[in-house]
C-alpha cells in the first residue's frame, strides 16, 4: 500500500531527508550527518531482473531494520509525475502511481510498506533510470537509521545515520545476495555504451 504524506508533515516527522533548492540561480543543498555511507550493487544480466531482485532486497532489508514501512520523497518540490516519457516500463511505472492515485502536481512523500515495496522499487527504479529531470528520491525508514537513494544505474546508496544502524546494515549485507561497490560500480553495465535506453531530459 502507499500512503500519501504532505511534503511538509513530511519534512516536519522525518528531518533526515537530504533536500535541494534553487536561491537566485544558486543551488543549496541540505545533508543529513552521516555515520557512514555505502554502495551495494547486485549481479544481473538485465535491468528487468536487477530491479526485481532489489525490490526484494530491499523488502528484506527494510524488515531487518524492524521497519514495517519506508518512507520516500523527493529532494526538490518536482512533482513525482512531472516528466513524462513514453518508453515502455517508465510509461508503465506513470501509469502505477497514477492507478494509486499519485496526482500530477503531487510532490510530496510516499510511504510504502512492505507487501508494496517490490512493486513499488522496479517502477522508481524505471523513473530514476530514464527520467533525467526528476528529483532524487530518497528513503529512510520509520526510525530515521538510514537514508538511501537508487542511483540510474541501480545500486543503492545508502547511509547510516549512527553506529547501531552500521552494525545492523553489516549484518544484513553478510546475509543478503548485496555486495560491497564503490564509485566505479555506477556504470551502464546493461548496455553496450554509455548511454541509457529510453532516459530523457525535458528543458
Amino acid at each position: 500500500m502507499l500512503t500519501k504524506i504532505k511534503r511538509q508533515d513530511c519534512l516536519a516527522q522525518y528531518r533526515s531527508f537530504p533536500l535541494r533548492s534553487y536561491d537566485e540561480d544558486e543551488e543549496k543543498f541540505f545533508y543529513p550527518k552521516v555515520y557512514k555511507n555505502y554502495i551495494l550493487v547486485l549481479a544481473s544480466k538485465s535491468f528487468t531482473g536487477h530491479v526485481k531482485a532489489l525490490g526484494i532486497e530491499m523488502t528484506k532489508l527494510t524488515k531487518a531494520f524492524n521497519a514495517n514501512t519506508l518512507i520516500f520523497l523527493g529532494d526538490t518540490e518536482a512533482p513525482w509525475l512531472y516528466q513524462h516519457n513514453d518508453y515502455k516500463p517508465v510509461r508503465e511505472a506513470e501509469e502505477y502511481l497514477t492507478a494509486n492515485k499519485i496526482g500530477k502536481r503531487f510532490c510530496g512523500a510516499l510511504q510504502v510498506n512492505t507487501a508494496e515495496l517490490p512493486t513499488f522499487v522496479k517502477h522508481l527504479a524505471w523513473l530514476t533510470r530514464c527520467n533525467a529531470t526528476l528529483s532524487n528520491f530518497n528513503f529512510t525508514d520509520e526510525g530515521q537509521t538510514i537514508v538511501g537513494s537508487i542511483c540510474k544505474y541501480g545500486n543503492l546508496h545508502l547511509e547510516t545515520l549512527n553506529e547501531q544502524a552500521d552494525k545492523a546494515l553489516k549484518s544484513f549485507v553478510g546475509n543478503s545476495k548485496f555486495q560491497y561497490g564503490d564509485s566505479n560500480s555506477c556504470y551502464n553495465e546493461f548496455g553496450k555504451t554509455s548511454a541509457i535506453s529510453g532516459r530523457q531530459t525535458v528543458v
